[in-house]
């Protein structure tokens, strides 16, 4: 027998079983039970003339199961359409909205259920938000992302015996330059001992001491040890740190540099700005594979001077030339 067909009598079979119709001896594809039956398990209602045809067959259990399950259909159909309400509700979807009504298949219920469920929505979810201008929704899960974000630095910072959750609590803010080891004020700190928040401190400690052991290694590493200053809240802590990460100081670091009489500090400043200089040249005038990234380079001087004016001399091209940086 064809597998799709062998397939069939089985759906039919189990259909008879599920809805208490096996006495009937049909087994007939072609069955108007079988239609019957496929129409209730598609949730379809069905006519006067198909009860009518069920009692005239004597399918009284049938016609009972039937009515049972399209009642139970209509309750939990009224269920979900409450739940979409409540829902609609709790996360401030405007009434007037009226694409949305109280029909559960459009995009909303499932995503005010997944919220509501599971807390995070994805990105297209977010942006189906987004596209319909459900602005009061959207900061709805804004808020909650912050609040998650928030318990889980009072997780990793020992703070979760404080129970305000909201994202505007001075806490929140606290933690997050914990989280990016951002030095705290007094204020701050003070807040922590109010809270008696005292192994969230002990962590504030610890990275402190790992900061000053980092300002001193910074300190010998560019040239400013004669800078006697061991707090990491003086202006050259990151000054130095800017420098380690390949950043530009800005005139007024270069400035404070200058009071200070830091000369070796500003030199090896302006030799990293200088190779900044130079890679972004090389990169510009097609010249990435000349390895040698020292500013006293005289290709450095070329590249500088092309820049400016345009202009090579015989001796520039010629230098070009016996370097193939044609």
């Amino acid at each position: 027998m064809d597998k799709e067909l062998q397939n069939s009598f089985q759906h039919f079979t189990d259909l008879k079983s599920k809805y208490h119709a096996s006495r009937y001896e049909d087994s007939s594809l072609s069955s108007l039970l079988y239609l019957i039956l496929q129409k209730v398990d598609l949730g379809i209602k069905l006519t006067t003339l198909e009860f009518d045809w069920l009692t005239e067959h004597k399918l009284f259990e049938t016609v009972a199961a039937i009515s049972q399950e399209e009642k139970r259909n209509v309750e939990e159909l009224r269920k979900l359409e409450k739940e979409f309400y409540y829902l609609k509700n709790q996360y401030k979807v405007p009434n007037f909205w009226q694409g949305f009504k109280d029909d559960i298949s459009v995009p909303l219920y499932p995503i005010l259920w997944k919220l509501n469920s599971e807390k995070k929505l994805n990105q297209s979810e977010i942006k189906w938000l987004q596209n319909h201008q459900l602005v009061e929704t959207l900061q709805i899960v804004h808020e909650m992302e912050l609040s998650q974000h928030f318990f889980r630095l009072k997780t990793k910072y020992k703070a979760i015996k404080y129970q305000d959750s909201s994202s505007k609590s001075p806490l929140y803010e606290i933690l997050k330059k914990l989280e990016t080891k951002t030095l705290l004020n007094k204020s701050e700190l003070e807040c922590l001992k109010k809270k008696e928040l005292f192994e969230t401190i002990e962590i504030v400690e610890q990275q402190n001491l790992e900061k000053q052991a980092d300002f001193a290694y910074l300190k010998e590493k560019y040239q400013a040890v004669q800078y006697h200053d061991v707090s990491i809240s003086s202006p050259l802590y990151p000054i130095l740190q800017k420098l380690d990460s390949d950043k530009k100081l800005i005139y007024s670091e270069i400035y404070w540099l200058e009071q200070q009489g830091l000369i070796e500090t500003l030199a090896i400043a302006n030799e990293l700005e200088q190779k900044r200089e130079f890679t972004a040249l090389k990169a510009k005038y097609k010249a990435s594979q000349y390895e040698d990234s020292s500013p006293l380079s005289h290709l450095y001087k070329i590249l500088k001077r092309l820049d400016l004016d345009g202009k090579l001399s015989d001796q520039d091209i010629n230098f070009l030339k016996k370097r193939k940086l044609t």
